[in-house]
């Protein structure tokens, strides 16, 4: 950091810190010539966090590694601090730590609105610029901006992204390694799914995650089903460990198909589970769980890409490398081989018929081979 430039203190909960948070960093500190310290809350006033302060801050770590700028850096003196986290506090011993040197405070919209009620708000703006990002349906009122000399910065690039949405896996908008580590760890809605899983199955249905995730990327489906993709991976095993009679009890009401052999029943409990348990909203990601074992007619492109990346995840110990490639070229096509090469499996090994299997080799592999 150069003490040449002044100091903008961005602080915040961050649980978890996404890829909003990184940008809005980088952009003060490359486009407007500050040098930005990340200071992860303690106890934090206005919530509570869900994830202790030394994994928030090894998130944090990960991310920040991962954006590779200088002049952003983590304080980390609030995670410390016993009791309630106070800005004024940080504030001050940051003046004495860094005597003469210019400082500002950014805030979210939220916070600015909510600034008037801080501890020694007036003193804070008297030690600090005031900076607040604006954020659409939230006004902050005029009074408060001139009675603390508040400067709205009107940045937009932090786009949608939310650490609530991260938490509950509506969004992805974060590094590779933070997510790598959010998994590992079982934080937030990855905990819950793992405590219906074995350590295998959790480990096989992060590969399929991210797997589905890729083949949407390849295929260019969007941000969006990229996202779905991912989900309906980490959720479509949930109901796998569930015995039969406990399976059967579960399913009474749902529409499940005549003739369904035992071993396919996962798919319907791991639907139901997903959307009673942990509150999966979206029926084509549910719809992709009931499919993903057996196939069907009139599949989404999210049910063939679930589907196939279950068949072909590379966890599954046999070379699966041309089907993922096909996958990733043309997921049609690519769909079109995989369910190929299951019916020509369970031919040889004498695999049971099911009504949602046949259903599919007559509307994607017609009588071909027959």
């Amino acid at each position: 950091m150069s003490e040449a430039r002044p100091l903008l203190l961005f602080g915040g909960s961050f649980d978890p810190v996404h890829g909003g948070h990184l940008r809005m960093a980088s952009y003060f500190s490359r486009r407007m010539g500050y040098d930005v310290l990340l200071l992860p809350a303690g106890s934090p006033r206005w919530k509570r966090t869900e994830a202790e302060g030394r994994t928030r801050l090894l998130l944090l770590g990960l991310a920040l590694s991962s954006l590779g700028e200088e002049g952003i850096e983590i304080d980390p003196r609030e995670l410390s601090r016993e009791g309630e986290s106070r800005t004024i506090d940080t504030v001050l011993e940051i003046k004495r730590e860094w005597p003469g040197r210019e400082l500002a405070l950014l805030l979210g919209a939220d916070q600015a609105l909510r600034f008037p009620d801080w501890r020694e708000a007036g003193r804070l703006s008297s030690l600090a610029r005031i900076l607040y990002v604006p954020r659409e349906g939230v006004e902050v009122p005029e009074e408060t901006k001139a009675r603390f000399h508040m400067e709205e910065v009107p940045y937009k690039g932090a786009g949608m992204t939310s650490s609530t949405m991260v938490r509950e896996i509506r969004s992805l908008d974060l590094p590779d390694p933070e997510l790598v580590a959010i998994e590992a760890h079982r934080l937030y809605k990855w905990g819950k799914v793992a405590e219906r899983m074995g350590e295998g199955r959790y480990e096989h249905s992060l590969s399929v995650a991210h797997l589905a995730r890729a083949i949407a990327s390849y295929n260019r489906l969007g941000e969006r089903m990229e996202l779905l993709a991912y989900r309906a991976g980490l959720l479509h095993d949930l109901g796998k460990d569930l015995g039969e009679e406990e399976g059967r009890r579960l399913l009474e009401g749902e529409e499940v198909p005549a003739g369904m052999p035992p071993y396919s029943l996962h798919q319907w409990t791991g639907a139901v589970l997903a959307r009673e348990e942990l509150g999966e909203e979206e029926e084509d990601v549910l719809e992709a769980i009931r499919t993903h074992c057996t196939g069907d007619s009139g599949m989404s492109p999210l049910g063939k890409i679930l589907y196939a990346a279950d068949k072909i995840d590379p966890g599954r110990g046999w070379d699966s490398r041309p089907y993922v490639k096909a996958m990733m070229k043309d997921y049609e096509e690519g769909f079109r081989a995989v369910l190929r090469a299951n019916r020509e499996y369970l031919k040889e090994h004498g695999g049971e018929k099911n009504p949602m299997s046949e259903r599919a080799y007559r509307a994607y592999l017609g009588q071909e081979g027959e």
